[in-house]
């Protein structure tokens, strides 16, 4: 059985002659028998298919196989580059067409030059960010590491910074599943292997936004700090709008979780009006979240809830709903501040709604829901959401997150005598020492997402 590469050309030709006898794909099939199937790939082209099987179909539409094979259009030496770009700047606009240009693009070049670690490598990164714009994550990160495994084992690979890119996409994935450790490991690689004299500088700028963005998550600021401002002089990240505003987000979060409220709203008001002029509206929602925490922490209630219901007309062009969440969580913070008990819980119920997509900003929704409850004196009432949070965050090996969570689980149980309250209260001191040794200082914290590649 020879099998002969199916170009586009042959492609187009079955198909506009079985169009023009008004046949459909099944009647092609009970004459040829040749399945169904089958003949779609066929006419999708760029395929290895039997001669003979493309023999009888051309018979039966009376098409000159050998003339259609001779106009095969040849790849242009030294294209894969660029049209590995052009595919994955397609991704951005229509995921079902680049996938199918890769997958001709894959089959011709595999039929011509056979399969190269080069090609293998470009194809596995684009379909591996394919499943993660996708959201398929598990699958996004099965290709990203088959990205790394060939160029481990070619050793060609260092000047296209693949192996850099797909650790930053395998640290993404893993960022949005809350799974900041291995996140913030796999960042760390990326930084390693990343070579300045090759291609896709920028990812080491977006890799390490991405660090200090964890880095904040897990409440190790003087660490995400450092790394902030030792890019902030360098300003090359200002060709890259969306970078430059997500390290702006982050020192605000960061100024505001060190109680350097002040300075956290000048940063917030750069980033804003900086935002508003790329008129990028899921950042704007971010600075206008943030300045509403800041103002909630200088205690003037009257602007955070300006700002935060500012932040709130943005919510039907917000994508992520997970996001929002955090904000209706803050302002529901402060009507709960202010006693308004029966409007905090209205905006809290909502937050917990929006939330369930993401445990992370479910947690904090949650143990918010419980000390409204708390405050009240319906300790009952609270102890639900604040054992939901609690086990979230154990579960997300978080637990340094739920120590405010933790005291009042302790002190509830306590009055009313309930087992485990002691595991609670033990695990709650543990917490607070290692945070004093470790000198770190947790407070509220709002989004920070990383741009993408």
């Amino acid at each position: 059985m020879a099998l002969i590469l199916v170009n586009g050309r042959l492609a187009q030709a079955i198909k506009e002659a079985r169009n023009a006898r008004n046949m459909h794909q099944d009647d092609v099939s009970i004459e040829t028998g040749i399945s169904s199937a089958h003949l779609y790939n066929i006419e999708k082209g760029y395929i290895r298919a039997d001669q003979d099987k493309l023999q009888k179909i051309c018979n039966l539409f009376d098409l000159n196989l050998e003339k259609l094979l001779e106009d095969e259009d040849l790849p242009v030496e030294g294209n894969l580059s660029e049209i590995m770009q052009l595919i994955e700047w397609e991704l951005t606009e229509n995921l079902s067409k680049a996938m199918e240009h890769l997958r001709q693009f894959e089959t011709q070049q595999i039929h011509l030059e056979g399969k190269t670690p080069l090609l293998e490598m470009n194809c596995s990164y684009l379909r591996g960010k394919h499943a993660k714009m996708r959201e398929r994550h598990d699958v996004a990160i099965q290709y990203f590491k088959q990205v790394i495994s060939i160029a481990n084992e070619s050793g060609e690979s260092l000047v296209h910074n693949f192996v850099c890119a797909s650790y930053y996409g395998i640290s993404q994935v893993l960022h949005q599943q809350n799974k900041l450790l291995p996140a913030l490991q796999a960042a760390r690689h990326g930084i390693n292997s990343f070579q300045p004299d090759g291609e896709r500088t920028y990812l080491y700028l977006l890799l390490c936004i991405n660090q200090a963005s964890i880095l904040e998550k897990l409440d190790r600021d003087h660490e995400a700090l450092r790394l902030i401002e030792s890019l902030w002089d360098d300003r090359k990240y200002m060709d890259f709008s969306d970078a430059r505003l997500n390290l702006y987000q982050i020192r605000v979060e960061i100024l505001t979780k060190q109680g350097r409220f002040r300075e956290a709203i000048q940063f917030a008001r750069e980033g804003l009006d900086l935002s508003r002029l790329d008129r990028n509206i899921h950042r704007q929602f971010e600075f206008l979240s943030s300045l509403g925490v800041a103002f909630s922490s200088l205690g003037d209630l009257f602007m955070a809830k300006l700002y935060f219901e500012k932040a709130i007309q943005l919510e039907p062009k917000i994508r992520r709903k997970y996001l929002v969440s955090t904000t209706y969580t803050q302002l529901g913070r402060i009507l709960m501040q202010q006693q308004r008990y029966e409007e905090a819980i209205s905006h809290l119920k909502y937050a917990i709604e929006l939330a369930k997509e993401d445990e992370f900003y479910l947690a904090k929704a949650l143990s918010v829901m419980g000390e409204c409850y708390y405050r009240q004196g319906l300790e009952l009432e609270a102890l639900p959401y604040l054992n939901n949070a609690r086990e979230i965050y154990s579960n997300l090996k978080l637990d340094h997150m739920g120590d405010n969570v933790l005291l009042l689980i302790s002190d509830i149980s306590l009055r009313y005598q309930s087992s485990g309250y002691e595991n609670s209260l033990q695990t709650y001191l543990q917490n607070q020492i290692h945070k004093q040794l470790q000198g770190v200082n947790h407070m509220f914290n709002f989004v920070n997402e990383p741009p993408d590649a």
